[in-house]
Order: structure tokens, then C-alpha cells, then sequence
């Protein structure tokens, strides 16, 4: 499925640049809000004349998508139990020359009121990372001196959702930023060889997470 959302894309770049058309998602409107396991409508309008052979939809966030669709182009997709957050709907239009022209809409997920955290649980726990030495490949200093944290939340309804980002409402401190330091959202750096503890907080609930630098040894 990401191969075809990764297709999609490079289609919509070649989208017509200053051509007026038509063509346009409808419905849902921009910033319209949803809850998890709702089902959206995806409604498009084409101008008459407009010479379209199909269309493809993709929600890029959520891993999903459809092509080549008969008129009227509509698309029904159930929002994921676990998702929470922005999502993005985007509909190509290709059109008989081969060329594309596209449009989009965002829509935000939220979690009814009734619905609240009761616990959260990080991976890894503890972290081990190294510290290369200086003027090392870059993509060995990503993989050895840097980790994302995944965190989870169990929440009331009974599923786990990630929670790492900061639009989650989760927040990251380290101990000690001369060992450690820890992005927004969760992204783990060493800076140097020790040890330091990162603080996860989410509303009334935190845990903590060990990580340990060692030197990198051949």
C-alpha cells in the first residue's frame, strides 16, 4: 500500500500547475472532525467538459487508498480505531492526456469525551545507544546515536493508541542534556558516553525511561 500511496504522489506532482479546474473534494469539508471507527464520505464535483478517466483516493496517513473509480468518483473509508490526529484526504484526477490534477482536504480525528487515557507503556525501555566518533558516516550516526520512542496509550474504550507525538499532548524531559537530549516528539540523541533518565508525561499519567551511552566499538 505505501508503494501506491508513493505512485499517487508522483503523480500529483505532475499535476497541472495554473490550470483552473473543477475538479475538488466536496465533501468532507476542511477541518471537518471525526471520532475513530467513523466511516467518511469522500464526495468530488467535476465541471462539465471536463475530460477526467479516473480518479484515485488515498489517505496517506492511515495507509489507505482506491483508483481508477467510475463517475460520480466518491470514496467510503472507516477511520482506524487506533487513529488519532490530522488526516489528510487527496484525490487525483488523470486526466486523458495522462497529466493529473489533484485536490485535498484535511480533517482532524479526535476522541469522544468518554473516551480517556488510563495508562501509558514505552518502547523500547531501557534505550542503549552509542556514541560514534567524530567524522563518522551519517547514516551510522543515525542508526547508532539516535532512537524514537514509541509510546502507547491504553485508553478507556480498550485500544491502544500511539501517543509519541507532540499533538498527543505528550511531553519529554531529560535528566541530563549533556548525555541525552529528546525532541518534541520523542526522538532520542546521545551526546555523550553515561547514563540519564527521560520523563514521558501525558495528562496525569508518566513514566520514565532509562538510556544508556556507551562508547561505539568496531
Amino acid at each position: 500500500m505505501r508503494k501506491f500511496v508513493f505512485i499517487l504522489l508522483i503523480i500529483a506532482i505532475l499535476s497541472i500547475a495554473g490550470a483552473s479546474w473543477g475538479f475538488q473534494i466536496t465533501e468532507p469539508k476542511a477541518g471537518s472532525i471525526f471520532y475513530p471507527g467513523d466511516v467518511v464520505q469522500v464526495r468530488t464535483n467535476i465541471n462539465t467538459g471536463e475530460n477526467i478517466e479516473g480518479v484515485f483516493f488515498t489517505v496517506p496517513e492511515m495507509d489507505k487508498g482506491i483508483g481508477d473509480l467510475l463517475r460520480p468518483y466518491e470514496y467510503d473509508f472507516t477511520i482506524d480505531r487506533d487513529y488519532i490526529g490530522t488526516a489528510t484526504i487527496l484525490a487525483i484526477a488523470r486526466l486523458s492526456d495522462g497529466q493529473g490534477v489533484q485536490s485535498e482536504v484535511k480533517i482532524k480525528v479526535i476522541l469522544p469525551s468518554n473516551v480517556i487515557l488510563k495508562s501509558i507503556a514505552i518502547d523500547p525501555n531501557p534505550v542503549f545507544l552509542y556514541k560514534m566518533p567524530l567524522n563518522s558516516d551519517p547514516n551510522d550516526v543515525r542508526i547508532f546515536e539516535t532512537k524514537s520512542l514509541g509510546v502507547g496509550g491504553i485508553y478507556s474504550d480498550g485500544v491502544e493508541r500511539g501517543i509519541a507525538s507532540a499533538s498527543s499532548g505528550t511531553t519529554y524531559t531529560s535528566s541530563n542534556e549533556k548525555v541525552v537530549t529528546v525532541s518534541p516528539n520523542g526522538k532520542v540523541t546521545a551526546q555523550s558516553i553515561g547514563a540519564a533518565k527521560i520523563m514521558v508525561i501525558n495528562g496525569k499519567f508518566s513514566a520514565d525511561v532509562e538510556v544508556i551511552v556507551d562508547a561505539y566499538k568496531d
